[in-house]
């Protein structure tokens, strides 16, 4: 059976020298490979299609039969690595945590082992004036958060 560390190592190879870079390989029974890729910029699927071209070359379907999608990591997946977090500071993101749920802001900043994140403020009613809500920061291991697209 083909293995992560051994896709991961092409993939790394192959993005080299690329502002793009690898946030997950998944292999899944009967080798169904999936390889996720981000970037400092953007990922297109000339991308895509250039990695997948790549870790073809350097596996044998002879040998060992196997499916392979290259995926861009998409607005949709938790930001999960330092480079993408970086990505987003000032940006606005969705915060989901299991005390307090789902909020929308901006992502602050980070570290190893906390995020700071500030919510969009609260809207002004008839009864209550807007208040300006405080920074909140959250354990990097107990938080998740994605890109967030605020109308």
């Amino acid at each position: 059976m083909i293995n992560k560390e051994q896709v991961a190592t092409l993939c790394e190879e192959a993005l080299a020298n690329t502002d793009r870079f690898l946030v997950e390989v998944k292999v899944k029974p009967n080798n169904v490979i999936e390889v996720y890729v981000d970037s400092d910029t953007a990922v297109n699927i000339d991308h895509c299609a250039e990695l997948s071209r790549y870790i073809n070359e350097k596996l044998d379907r002879d040998v060992e039969d196997y499916e392979l999608s290259v995926l861009s990591w998409g607005l949709s997946g938790a930001l999960k690595l330092d480079r993408q977090l970086q990505k987003y500071v000032g940006k606005d993101v969705e915060v989901k945590t299991k005390e307090m749920g789902k909020m929308q802001g901006k992502l602050v900043g980070f570290d190893a082992e906390k995020v700071e994140f500030a919510p969009a403020p609260k809207k002004a009613t008839k009864k209550k004036p807007a208040e300006e809500p405080v920074n909140l920061f959250f354990e990097r291991k107990k938080v998740e958060i994605k890109p967030a697209i605020i109308f």
